[in-house]
């Protein structure tokens, strides 16, 4: 069954890079796991903490994230090795483990080989391990898909298969059963509940089934053709949004529903970056500080995928409030697969670093990138004053400066650290007090200071004279 509701525009906004970039800003991008581990897709589990990822070898492993360092534990990614014979996130099997949420029940979803034949299985955290379960009565699967949210009683996985019929999804509670929803495809769960947001196969046009019903339907959210569909509720509207890339990869759309159900183009962007980082790919929304936004890479291909150099970015999702950033470094590099990763205090985009091996062989690097959302200041009163405010006296200055702030009352976890115009680390260094009296051996010219400790960051301008 097809429901297609009618559609209204109702804002267009194109963001152009140069207006919107936050200032202040200072990219700090580094590795979060041993540079040689080679780790293939990290997934992470925030609640737990955890992280499940796929060796090159076909492993399965699951590790700790550090709530300080935000690093890998142990810094290789092996902690526990949960099963083998996976079948590598490639063309022939599009993507890696997953985590499977519900009340209760922690377990990831992934693709197993076994001879030629690719199957779903299932791992399932028990008192003391893991147990593993490959679901041979359904052949040919190419990849799996999962909710991921503790509050539900019942936790669903989905795949699609050679026979290309469809999506297929099943119930944690009965692997025995596999609902059929026919010509649909690029599958995924919205973040927060479970609706399979998706395109209709032949025309890849954008919509979402409705499978918590007897009798499961689409709804389709509009004409275009379209890759990456994702849905979500925004947390400052109160509403459902849907996103998706389409014009050839070359244009990230956002819809919202309004109270009568229909679908309103609520924004819509491109690339930040010009030719040859022309296509977004990757498109993740998250959720930070009572608002939405979607991280993403500008590309040089429609797949982000084929060892083509891509940069790591962020953009707000409300027109109301723009802002569009670079959290990568400005290093040309091979970068795919970046995962939000919310913490309580800060949001971190994850992604992995393709790097070339004398011998052609290449590795994965798992870094991560400060998105500095909890420093950004927006129009409301409430948010503006929640930002811990850095002063320097005097300033500007002739290198004598004193640095009060709320983040240094525990000045020996406090680090400063000063950068110059052009984003160069001058100066780092833990704060000796509160407030912290420093001399500076710095040039004239104009600076950032930016203080740290374990929970947040904030920063300043500094003028040396």
């Amino acid at each position: 069954m097809i429901r297609i509701y009618t559609l209204f525009v109702l804002i267009l906004i194109q963001i152009p890079f140069s207006g919107h970039t936050q200032n202040g800003f200072i990219v700090h991008d580094e590795l979060a796991a041993d540079q040689d581990a080679s780790i293939i897709d990290p997934e992470y589990n925030m609640d737990l903490k955890i992280v499940c990822w796929q060796s090159v070898c076909g492993e399965l492993w699951v590790c700790s994230l550090n709530p300080v360092t935000r690093c890998f534990v142990p810094s290789d990614g092996k902690g526990t090795l949960i099963d083998v014979d996976l079948t590598p996130p490639t063309p022939g099997g599009w993507n890696g483990p997953e985590w499977m949420l519900s009340t209760g029940c922690t377990q990831i979803v992934y693709n197993q080989k076994k001879g030629d034949t690719r199957f779903p299985a299932v791992a399932t955290q028990v008192l003391g391990g893991w147990n593993s379960t490959t679901l041979m009565d359904y052949p040919g699967a190419l990849y799996a898909m999962a909710t991921r949210n503790y509050s539900d009683s019942v936790g669903m996985f989905l795949f699609e298969s050679e026979s290309n019929d469809g999506i297929r999804w099943v119930n944690n509670t009965d692997f025995n059963k596999c609902n059929l929803y026919p010509d649909v495809t690029l599958g995924f769960f919205a973040n927060d509940n479970q609706q399979i947001c998706c395109a209709y196969s032949h025309s890849r046009q954008p919509g979402f089934v409705e499978v918590q019903t007897m009798f499961p339907y689409f709804t389709q959210i509009s004409d275009d053709t379209i890759g990456a569909p994702s849905m979500w509720n925004d947390p400052e509207t109160n509403s459902r949004m849907f996103m998706y890339r389409t014009n050839g990869s070359k244009t990230l759309k956002i819809f919202q529903e309004n109270a009568d159900g229909n679908w309103y183009l609520f924004n819509s962007f491109s690339s930040p970056v010009p030719y040859p980082y022309q296509y977004i790919t990757s498109p993740e929304p998250f959720q930070f500080g009572g608002r939405s936004y979607v991280s993403f890479m500008a590309a040089q291909s429609t797949m982000g995928m084929d060892e083509m150099p891509a940069q790591i970015w962020i953009a707000a999702i409300n027109p109301d409030h723009p802002l569009m950033r670079r959290v990568s470094d400005s290093a040309e590099a091979i970068r795919i697969d970046p995962e939000p990763v919310i913490f309580s205090d800060s949001a971190f985009i994850y992604y992995t670093e393709k790097v070339f091996t004398m011998s052609w062989q290449h590795i994965h690097m798992v870094k991560k990138c400060e998105t500095g959302l909890e420093n950004y200041l927006t129009s409301t009163p409430e948010s503006a004053s929640a930002v811990p405010i850095v002063s320097i006296f005097p300033n500007p200055s002739g290198g004598s400066i004193t640095v009060n702030s709320a983040l240094l009352k525990l000045p020996h976890m406090s680090q400063v650290e000063i950068y110059n115009d052009d984003g160069k680390l001058m100066i780092k260094d833990f704060a000796n007090a509160n407030p912290a009296h420093l001399d500076l051996d710095l040039p004239s010219g104009h600076y950032t200071l930016r203080l740290r400790n374990q929970l947040r960051s904030a920063t300043t301008s500094l003028i040396i004279r």
